[in-house]
């Protein structure tokens, strides 16, 4: 595509409506992807106030969209600009009644109709479009050219109201930051740049992501509060004991944790010298060998005597490499005497055992 002329905006230039739709909408919004050579915007809710985001109830067979501003993306042609759709009023829409034997599911939408390019009809507007009946699990009905996608309605066969799950996505201008809908927070951004406020999610706070051409790269960090350690009376020679467990939740972006340990413990009744205890943190395995973090060793004195002093195992900071999703960390000890067929022993005894995590952005 050559330079677009008259460019915007001329004293005494003719503009097409593609002309202003490529400037004020095409030009501005998000790309529809990373890669696009087309000047092209993804099609999406734009955000604002919670009244104004198509939201949605159904009662029966009627269901209800609210208000909302929509950029629809023209599938009719390429580089022909986008829709800028405003609903400015809840509108009441009717899906037809479930089959006694078959299954359904319809979309419920935002259309635009473009005579330029197709018909006889120039509107935007909410529409069903209905899907095929099935007698086992439906499917998706085709959509028409030009439709941005809100609600997916799933008609069961013999029930009396439909069932809503929400298909809606936010997009924003170029440079904006955004907040997503629950159903895109596992898409791929289409912009170097783009900018999105994550939703509170326990234990993270709102948060911001940004998308690098690859991936989804975090601003800040969380530390874990530390998980409760699990005592232990005996711990036979060999053996090994998970003495505390933290789940990362995902953060929804590339992170490594940043974790150490540590394990305080007494031979109360034995006589061994040098009685070792290993320690170890891990990663998504209760083997204390396993997706090991980081590992640190304890002895006990070199003498033989019925009861030792406290002593502390320590498994130093250490970081994983780069992770995404969820995960498990847990704490592990182990009695790693070989020859020794039962040390009794105390762990926690001075209560400062504990499991040290970070998340660190990646």
């Amino acid at each position: 595509m050559a330079i677009l002329n008259p460019p915007a905006y001329l004293q005494a230039g003719t503009y097409p409506a593609s002309s202003d739709r490529l400037h004020q909408i095409s030009a501005r919004f998000l790309p529809t992807v990373l890669s696009t050579s087309d000047v092209a915007a993804r099609g999406g809710v734009l955000g604002g106030q919670s009244a104004r985001q198509f939201a949605s109830s159904m009662t029966n067979w009627d269901v209800a969209i609210g208000k909302g501003v929509g950029v629809v993306e023209n599938t009719f042609t390429t580089q022909g600009g986008d829709y800028l759709v405003l609903n400015t009023a809840t509108q009441t829409l009717t899906v037809t009644a479930s089959s006694p034997t078959t299954n359904r599911i319809d979309i419920i939408g935002v259309r635009v109709q473009d005579a330029f390019y197709s018909g006889a009809v120039n509107s935007g507007d909410l529409a069903v479009v209905q899907g095929t009946p099935a007698a086992g699990a439906p499917s998706d009905p085709a959509l028409p050219s030009s439709f941005l996608p809100l609600w997916r309605v799933t008609v069961s066969a013999g029930t009396t109201t439909g069932v809503l799950a929400d298909l809606r996505k936010r997009t924003a201008e170029m440079g904006a930051c955004y907040q997503p809908f629950t159903g895109q927070l596992s898409d791929n951004g289409t912009l170097i740049g783009e900018v999105q406020l994550l939703p509170a999610l326990a234990p993270y706070p709102s948060r911001l992501r940004v998308w690098d051409g690859s991936a989804w790269r975090g601003t800040t960090g969380w530390a874990f509060a530390p998980p409760a350690i699990t005592n232990l009376a005996s711990l036979a020679a060999g053996s090994q004991h998970i003495a505390a467990s933290l789940s990362v939740p995902d953060p929804l972006f590339q992170y490594k944790l940043r974790s150490s340990g540590s394990l305080d413990w007494g031979m109360v009744n034995g006589s061994q010298p040098d009685n070792p205890i290993s320690l170890s943190v891990t990663l998504d395995n209760t083997a204390y060998n396993a997706g090991v973090i980081s590992r640190g060793n304890a002895y006990s004195p070199n003498v033989a005597a019925a009861n030792q002093p406290a002593h502390t195992a320590i498994a130093p900071t250490a970081h994983t490499a780069v992770l995404t999703g969820a995960h498990t960390v847990r704490l592990i000890a182990r009695n790693s005497a070989a020859s020794q067929p039962m040390v009794i022993f105390a762990l926690d005894v001075m209560n400062t055992s504990s499991l040290t995590v970070e998340m660190v952005p990646a």
